[in-house]
């Protein structure tokens, strides 16, 4: 069984135990709540257009904890640039995809 401990959260840890890290656990707080919010927004209920509400604060979360984590910690910063270029073709694709489906219907809650 592969195991591995994801990058964002290396980062938190190596983080959280320096002084002065307000912003950065912050935007990282904030970055893992909206990737809660955006991922069944977008692949569960099928919601491309009102996920977008949610990549937005998203990338901003993720870009803001990038360069807060550079600033205390460099392997913490650069462990970010993946997430935040993820991100970034996440959010091309959210839009791609909602502008060529327009008539994609949201999943209703009686849908599931």
């Amino acid at each position: 069984m592969d195991q591995h401990l994801p990058v964002d959260l290396v980062a938190g840890a190596r983080i959280a135990v320096i002084d002065g890290n307000a912003y950065a656990m912050a935007f990282w707080g904030m970055q893992a709540a909206f990737s809660t919010l955006w991922s069944p927004m977008f692949f569960g209920l099928r919601r491309l257009r009102d996920s977008l509400f949610a990549m937005l604060p998203l990338w901003i979360a993720v870009f803001g904890a990038t360069i807060a984590n550079f600033q205390l910690d460099f392997w913490a910063g650069l462990a970010f640039v993946p997430y935040l270029l993820w991100v970034s073709v996440a959010a091309a694709l959210n839009v791609g995809m909602w502008r060529l489906n327009p008539g994609v219907e949201p999943l209703r809650s009686a849908d599931f």
